[in-house]
C-alpha cells in the first residue's frame, strides 16, 4: 500500500458513502468523501491514489467522470460501484478504461481486494513515468547500456528498433547482464509507456501459487480464496508483462500462458468470464531455452511464441573496453548516495579490472566497486583495495600444470624478453588476445604476428599468473618478478 495514500468515494448514498469511508480508513488509507459527480471531478486529482465512483450520480454521471480522469489524471485508477442491473454499463466502463467494478451490495473484503489491487496498479504506474521522465531527460542511460564498444551499440539500435512495436520479446543474456533493464528501457521507449509494465519472477513464485499470481481468481475458487484477486496480466493490460527467467515457469502452466499469446484471452481461476489481454510479453532467460525444449522441460509452441524478437545481453567479458564508463556511472552513483566528491581509478586498476573474466558481469562489477569504494583512502581505488579473487584469480585445473616458471631476467636475449612478456600476460588475461594488447600497448594484429613467431599456438593453455603491483601506494609483493 502506498503511504497514507488517498482515495476519493463518490456515492450519492450517504449510508454507503459513510461505510466505504470507514472500512477504507481502517485499512490505512485517507478519503475523500463526495455526494455526487460534479464534486467528484472538482476533487479530481493526480495525488490520488485511485477513484471509488458510483455508477449513477446527479450533476455528472460514473461515466463522464471516469471520461475526466481518463483525460486530466489517466494514471489515477478508476473503480466503478454499481447495482446489479447495471452490469452492463459497468463492463462498459471497464472497457473505457476503468480499472475494475464493484457490485452492489457487495462484501467489504471484496471491496478492499479491489482497492488494494487498484493501489499497486497505480504504485506501478507511478514508477513507469518517473522512468519515462528520466529517459526523455536524458538521465537514464541505465547501466547496462553504458559505453560505446559495438557490442553496447548493437543492443541500442536493436531496443530502439523494438520499442515501438507490440510484438512479443525475448531477451537472453547470462545472471547480471541487465536483462530487466533492458526491459524495461523497452517499455519506457515505447508509445504505451502510461500504461503499467508489471514484472513476474518466474523462480520466486511457489508452483502452486503460479496460476494465481498470473491469471488472477474468483472468490471461492478454492478453499483459501476468501476474496477475488486481480492477477499480473490484468494488472499489465494496455502495456507490458515482463516475466523474468521465463525458463523456470513450470512445465503445467505453459498452455495456459501459450493460450494468452495466442488467443489475447484468459480466464480468472475458477472464473467463466473470457478477458481481454492487450499486453505485450517481454520475457528474459539465462537458460538455452532450445535444449530445454529438446529436453521436453519447455513447450516449443510458447518458445516460438515467446522468441519472435530475440535481443542478446552481451555479457562483461565481451566489452571490456566499456569498463572505464561503467566505473564512471557505478561510482558515480555510490558517491551522491554517500554525499561525497566522486571516485579517482587509476590506469592501473583498470588494467587489474580488464584481466578478469567478470562471470557475475555487471552485477559482480557492482559489487567489487562498493567493496573498493568502503576500503578505499581519499576517495582513490587502488590495487589492495580490489578482493583478492580479482588480483589473482584462479587458475583452471588444466592450466596450472602447464603454467611457466618466471626466471630472473638479467642477461635473457631481448626476444626472449619479449617472448616472455607475451606469453605471462596472455596468462593474465586467460588468453584474451584483445585484453593482451592493451596491456601490453600494441595492437592486436601485432600480438597474432608475435605469438606466431615465437610458437605460441595455444595461449588457452597458458596458466594464470598474480597481477603485478604497478601503483606506487601499493605494497610490493616480493614473490613477484615483473617479467
Amino acid at each position: 500500500m502506498s503511504p497514507r495514500a488517498r482515495v476519493l468515494i463518490a456515492d450519492d448514498d450517504a449510508p454507503i458513502r459513510s461505510l466505504i469511508e470507514y472500512h477504507v480508513r481502517q485499512a490505512g488509507f485517507e478519503t475523500v468523501a463526495v455526494a455526487d459527480g460534479g464534486q467528484a471531478i472538482a476533487a479530481a486529482s493526480g495525488d490520488l491514489a485511485l477513484a471509488l465512483v458510483d455508477l449513477r450520480m446527479p450533476v455528472a454521471d460514473g461515466m463522464q467522470v471516469l471520461a475526466h480522469f481518463r483525460e486530466k489524471h489517466p494514471d489515477v485508477p478508476v473503480v466503478m460501484v454499481s447495482a446489479h442491473a447495471e452490469i452492463r454499463e459497468a463492463l462498459a466502463a471497464v472497457r473505457a478504461g476503468a480499472f475494475e467494478y464493484v457490485r452492489k451490495p457487495f462484501e467489504i473484503d471484496e471491496l478492499l481486494a479491489v482497492i488494494t489491487a487498484a493501489d499497486r496498479h497505480a504504485a506501478s504506474l507511478r514508477d513507469n513515468r518517473r522512468l519515462r521522465e528520466s529517459h526523455s531527460a536524458g538521465v537514464s542511460t541505465v547501466l547496462s547500456l553504458a559505453g560505446t564498444s559495438p557490442a553496447v551499440q548493437r543492443l541500442r539500435e536493436s531496443i530502439q528498433r523494438v520499442a515501438p512495436l507490440r510484438t512479443n520479446v525475448l531477451i537472453t543474456g547470462e545472471s547480471g547482464v541487465g536483462k530487466g533493464l533492458v526491459a524495461r528501457l523497452l517499455h519506457a521507449s515505447s508509445p504505451w509507456s502510461r500504461f503499467p509494465m508489471i514484472s513476474v519472477s518466474c523462480p520466486a513464485i511457489p508452483r502452486e501459487l503460479v496460476e494465481s499470481e498470473l491469471f488472477g481468481h474468483e472468490k471461492g475458487a478454492f478453499p483459501s480464496a476468501q476474496n477475488r484477486r486481480i492477477g499480473r496480466i490484468e494488472l499489465a493490460e494496455g502495456g507490458t508483462l515482463f516475466l523474468d527467467e521465463v525458463g523456470d515457469l513450470p512445465l503445467s502452466m505453459q498452455p495456459r500462458l501459450l493460450e494468452v499469446l495466442q488467443e489475447r484471452r484468459f480466464q480468472r481461476v475458477g472464473g467463466a468470464e473470457s478477458i481481454q489481454s492487450n499486453t505485450r510479453v517481454v520475457a528474459s532467460t539465462h537458460l538455452n531455452l532450445r535444449e530445454k525444449v529438446a529436453a521436453h522441460e519447455f513447450r516449443e509452441d510458447l518458445y516460438y511464441r515467446l522468441n519472435v524478437i530475440p535481443i542478446h545481453v552481451p555479457p562483461l567479458r565481451e566489452r571490456l573496453e566499456d569498463l572505464p564508463r561503467l566505473c564512471e556511472v557505478i561510482l558515480g552513483r555510490i558517491a551522491a548516495e554517500r554525499m561525497i566528491p566522486v571516485f579517482q581509478v587509476s590506469d592501473v586498476v583498470l588494467a587489474a579490472l580488464r584481466t578478469y573474466s567478470w562471470p557475475g558481469n555487471i552485477r559482480e562489477l557492482e559489487n567489487v566497486l562498493e567493496r573498493a569504494a568502503a576500503y578505499c583512502d581519499g576517495g582513490r581505488i587502488q590495487l589492495r583495495d580490489l578482493p583478492q579473487e580479482i588480483l589473482r584469480p584462479t587458475p583452471a585445473p588444466a592450466m596450472a600444470e602447464s603454467a611457466p616458471a618466471r626466471p630472473a631476467v638479467g642477461g635473457m636475449p631481448l626476444e626472449e624478453l619479449e617472448r616472455l612478456a607475451i606469453l605471462q600476460t596472455l596468462q593474465l588475461c586467460r588468453g584474451n588476445k584483445a585484453a593482451t594488447a592493451r596491456m601490453l600497448g600494441v595492437t592486436e594484429k601485432t600480438i597474432y604476428n608475435k605469438m606466431s613467431r615465437y610458437g605460441i599456438r595455444r595461449p588457452q593453455e597458458t596458466g594464470s599468473a598474480p597481477v603485478p603491483s604497478l601503483d606506487p601506494a601499493d605494497p610490493v609483493d616480493p614473490s613477484v618478478v615483473a617479467a
